[in-house]
């Protein structure tokens, strides 16, 4: 004797499944479990967007915690943060190699804002993705619902993501020393002295605002220190270019066929060379191990500080997009396998 059970379901077999199984099951989903969840989705959005667009100013403390000892590196002062722009920054920062270890004042022009662009762009989704969570309400094709759900879970993701890293074109070396360009007057009497420049990090990193003062020491050996001003690339990146692109050549041969010739070192060599065509292998590797293109010129990192300060205001938006991106994740995942 043989019994059939809910035919309809898996346990029938899937010959037994109607033809719009799937179509009825994912429609079920959207009016049953997830349009009826939608206005708490868009009242966590609009509690996101309405925390990024206060007026409320947010003072943190600057400091990496060092003593008073004159070899080491310290900073000290505060930074203040009102909607996606810091408005006030103030730090005394002490490097023993910058200005023969003098400590210098930073102190952000007056009216000045200096935008946090990651803050923005994390604006911009959300305002897209509540214009799309409004459409959903409404929506009552399938896979246009199912189309802009996947659509406002990619846009949750990346504003997590730019809570987490900031994107490279705005951390060293790619920033090309923005926040000092932007945030004080007369930037080179500040920030650079005959063999040094000092460079200045301001972003977003784990929720928190991430500070990074470099002490960078100016290299000019030639031919390492040209710069195409074409491209804006030294010739230490051609080299590591063609590192990288013909991974089968030794740096020797990539050195001559860029005009440079590999000779072994003496101690006369290490006084006296002065011929921008000749280097040792040593010397080379070591620029490219340590050196970098920052800001038209070639530099190498003699000391660093970095401090990360507590934002409340992004600690609480981070949470509550984490549990956006799982919610909205599951019923995206739950609609894609109906």
């Amino acid at each position: 004797m043989t019994t059939e059970l809910y035919p309809d379901d898996y346990f029938g077999g899937r010959d037994k499944i109607p033809p719009n199984y799937n179509i009825v099951e994912r429609r079920w989903l959207i009016d049953e479990i997830i349009k009826p969840e939608l206005p708490n989705i868009i009242d966590n959005v609009e509690k996101c967007l309405e925390l990024l667009r206060s007026d409320q100013s947010f003072k943190m403390p600057i400091s990496n915690g060092a003593s008073n000892d004159v070899d080491t590196p310290s900073v000290r002062g505060i930074i203040t943060r009102q909607r996606g722009f810091i408005i006030d920054f103030q730090a005394i920062v002490k490097f023993p190699q910058f200005h023969r270890g003098k400590a210098v004042m930073y102190k952000m022009d007056p009216d000045t804002k200096f935008p946090l662009l990651q803050i923005n762009s994390i604006t911009a989704n959300l305002s897209e993705a509540l214009n799309l969570l409004d459409s959903l309400q409404v929506q009552q094709d399938t896979d246009k619902f199912i189309l802009e759900m996947g659509k406002i879970l990619g846009l949750l993701t990346r504003s997590i993501n730019f809570l987490q890293n900031p994107p490279r074109e705005l951390v060293f070396p790619e920033n090309n020393n923005n926040a000092i360009k932007k945030m004080f007057s007369y930037p080179n009497e500040l920030c650079e002295s005959t063999h040094h420049l000092m460079s200045l990090e301001l972003v977003i990193f784990r929720n928190e605002i991430s500070i990074d003062f470099r002490n960078l020491a100016k290299i000019t050996t030639r031919p390492w220190c040209d710069i195409d001003q074409e491209t804006g690339k030294s010739f230490t990146d051609v080299v590591r270019d063609k590192l990288k692109t013909e991974r089968g050549k030794k740096l020797v041969d990539i050195l001559k066929e860029q005009g440079l010739n590999v000779e072994e070192p003496s101690l006369l060599r290490n006084f006296f060379n002065t011929n921008p065509e000749t280097t040792t292998l040593a010397q080379a590797q070591e620029i490219l191990a340590r050196c970098v293109t920052f800001d038209s010129k070639l530099v190498s990192e003699c000391e660093k500080i970095s401090i990360t300060t507590s934002d409340p205001s992004l600690i609480s938006i981070s949470s509550k997009l984490n549990g956006l991106e799982n919610c909205i994740g599951t019923y995206y995942t739950n609609l894609e396998l109906a």
